[in-house]
């Protein structure tokens, strides 16, 4: 729990029902398999189960970065790959003393889309569209006060993977944050998947309805990302463990698999050493500052 504008304590689930609905009508007008002109009614009723794992990755990550910063924080703030708003418009909403600038292909379909362009103006919210897998950042170094990057990486070729870190270091401020998701290479699902003979390795395939964006590549673990960012002068302020892909189990909302699934993810959170085997790692990072970071021997 954390502060909210009252001085009382806000549970996650409080968090949530501010964060539904905002990601609700992102889906609904920006989301590239929304049928067009579907009533917010039907599109609710196609909806109904898929919007649960936005929601939990969502509150989760805000819940995290308001433990590291508490009420008052401010500046400038950075969303690389900000897709169709799920984030970047929640924590203007939650941190409305910070201004959100957004990081977005432009081959995205959405990236062009009036609503679109105009749910960043009434979020307060900048939008800039770039590659940032092979563009540099077009933002001076220690620019930014906080930085989001929330199931993105595992969609970067390898190779990219550096420069994309090295651009978040450059643009982030000593002392800000870095808050991170992305799934958990070492998941149990991920594990079984081995055992039976698969790779948590996916061809690095262009997703069809967006050229130049890939589908997942390279899911890392939790101590690959800390020791990563620890060589660029990070550390790790808070972290969490979670599974809530049980919506994409099974066939359908009734599968065994998927009931089963959706069980696991409940025993989980009541069982602290399954959640080493969680589906997504959580990170909220630290910047420390350049001679604390040499001193480390991390750079």
């Amino acid at each position: 729990m954390f502060p909210s504008g009252s001085g009382q304590l806000m549970t996650r689930s409080e968090i949530e029902k501010t964060v539904k609905p905002i990601i609700f009508e992102c889906l609904r007008k920006f989301g590239e398999y929304a049928r067009p002109g579907i009533s917010p009614e039907e599109h609710a009723e196609e909806i109904k189960t898929q919007l649960r794992p936005d929601v939990r990755r969502v509150s989760l990550l805000i819940s995290l970065a308001k433990s590291a910063t508490g009420e008052e924080f401010g500046g400038e703030g950075l969303e690389l790959g900000c897709g169709y708003g799920y984030l970047i418009f929640p924590m203007a909403k939650f941190y409305p003393k910070v201004h959100w600038t957004g990081i977005e292909h432009p081959g995205r379909i959405y990236f062009n889309n009036p609503e679109y362009r105009q749910a960043f103006q009434d979020y307060n919210c900048s939008l800039v569209g770039l590659d940032f897998v092979h563009e540099p950042l077009p933002f001076a170094d220690q620019s930014f006060s906080a930085v989001t990057f929330s199931e993105t990486l595992e969609h970067l070729p390898v190779e990219r993977v550096n420069f994309v870190l090295g651009e978040i270091s450059r643009v982030l401020r000593p002392g800000g944050i870095l808050i991170a998701s992305s799934p958990n290479q070492a998941s149990l699902e991920n594990r079984l998947h081995l055992l039976k003979g698969g790779s948590v390795f996916d061809l690095p395939d262009e997703m069809e309805i967006a050229r130049g964006v890939f589908k997942h590549i390279r899911m890392y673990t939790p101590e690959e990302i800390k020791f990563m960012m620890s060589r660029l002068g990070f550390r790790v302020e808070y972290s969490a463990m979670e599974s809530n892909n049980s919506t994409y189990r099974g066939k359908s909302a009734r599968s065994m698999y998927r009931r089963m699934y959706r069980l696991y993810e409940g025993v989980e959170q009541r069982l602290g050493f399954l959640r080493t085997l969680a589906d997504t790692w959580y990170f909220v990072f630290r910047k420390t500052a350049v001679d604390e970071a040499m001193k480390g021997g991390k750079i």
